[in-house]
């Protein structure tokens, strides 16, 4: 190899090895932080807040990283994992030996184990194989490690899971979405089978390739029904300009929560097929949609429903909640606020508690924008907008009814 090609190499291991200390010592502070934030929040005394006082620090840590709150707790509940059961693995880390990456892999083969034994055992062998292997192959590793210190847990962990089976679907750009199950590995290897099985039966003709026939087949299997016939079709709630949907434009629509977006064909399509139900925003020149108004504590469901479009998300910083699946919180508190669109928001129940608490504290500024306080002093405004449906409706977005 020449010479320059070794200076180079040697330089990119430089870099990798600069970074993973950087990733040690930002995770350090990261404790250090938590640690004397917890400290000050229990020398008060005790408190029938504490456990909210508690849960507040890792939201400071996500505004500041601009991380949600779930990867911040597990950030640090990985670190802490790592430092007390595998003491070796950890000094690897603070030496730039093994990446954040690989801290959180071993962090979360050891959330599997038990016994102090086991931790030890790994912690013999893990820096030797993190530094001379890939992560893919870290983690397979692990996995095989682990089953053989604790086949009892094992089998235990994996009844827990078949217990926790699930569907998720999430939806991503460009008008497609993933389709993800937790099944028992026997019922997925027979479903790999089958569908496999399916893939032999493509024409010779047909000009889809094998995973597009695949795809076509697993959804012919879920949306028939045991007779046959085809399922209702869904209802789909998303906002679209009404210039789209009578074909005179081509902006595609939005869904509430901004989770995805179709577009002005693909809509235009779903309306013209029997059973499909939209909800559609329609504003007025000034982008106006709703005024509402409602006496009482509670919003009635339209005004619900129109603060949802309007808001997307939960009205915390970094928190990407659905409003669909919010409360509707009162920003100046009832009776002494109205239950009307401009002094509704969405919260989800976290932030809602914590505001309700004191911990958290929000304002609106001078043009009617919420301003989040913070324990430490930060002042964080609400980005804008924080959902599509915010570039029809406008900020704050007047509702009444």
């Amino acid at each position: 190899m020449t010479c320059w090609a070794d200076e180079l190499l040697d330089r990119v291991s430089g870099h990798a090895r600069e970074q993973a200390r950087a990733e040690a010592r930002t995770m350090v502070t990261m404790l250090d932080f938590h640690d004397a934030r917890r400290a000050e929040y229990e020398s008060g005394g005790s408190s029938a807040g504490r456990d909210l006082e508690l849960s507040s620090i890792a939201h400071e840590l996500a505004v500041e990283l601009q991380m949600s709150v779930n990867v911040v707790q597990n950030r640090l509940h990985e670190a802490r994992e790592v430092r007390r059961r595998t003491p070796s693995a950890w000094q690897a880390f603070l030496d730039g030996d093994i990446d954040a990456y690989r801290v959180q892999i071993i962090s979360r083969a050891l959330n599997s184990l038990r016994r102090s034994a086991s931790d030890l055992a790994v912690d013999v062998k893990v820096v030797g194989y993190a530094t001379t292997h890939t992560a893919v192959e870290l983690r397979a590793w692990l996995k095989r490690l682990v089953v053989r210190l604790e086949p009892d847990r094992h089998q235990e962990q994996t009844r827990q899971r078949i217990d926790e089976r699930r569907v998720c679907i999430s939806h991503g750009d460009d008008g497609v979405s993933e389709l993800w199950a937790l099944l028992p590995t026997t019922r997925a290897a027979a479903i790999e089978s089958a569908l496999g099985a399916d893939a032999t039966t493509r024409p010779a003709n047909d000009e889809r390739t094998i995973d597009q026939f695949v795809a076509d087949v697993l959804c012919g299997r879920l949306l028939t029904s045991v007779d046959g016939e085809a399922d209702p079709q869904a209802q789909i709630a998303v906002t679209i300009p009404v210039t789209s949907l009578a074909g005179l434009s081509d902006e595609p629509g939005t869904s509430l929560d901004g989770r995805f977006c179709l577009s002005a064909e693909t809509v235009r399509e779903l309306a013209a097929r029997a059973g499909t139900v939209f909800h559609r925003v329609i504003t007025d020149p000034y982008g106006r949609v709703l005024d509402v108004t409602r006496l009482g504590r509670f919003a009635s469901g339209e005004l619900e429903f129109a603060v949802e479009v309007r808001d997307g998300v939960c009205q915390f910083p970094t928190c990407t909640r659905s409003a669909s699946r919010c409360d509707k919180d009162h920003r100046t508190p009832w009776p002494h606020g109205p239950t009307n669109g401009g002094n509704l928001w969405s919260l989800c129940r976290r932030h809602h508690r914590l505001k309700t608490a004191g911990i958290f504290t929000a304002e609106l500024d001078e043009n009617g924008a919420p301003i989040w306080h913070l324990p430490s002093g930060v002042r964080v405004a609400v980005k804008e907008p924080t959902s599509p449906s915010a570039d029809v409706l406008g900020w704050p977005g007047e509702i009444r009814q």
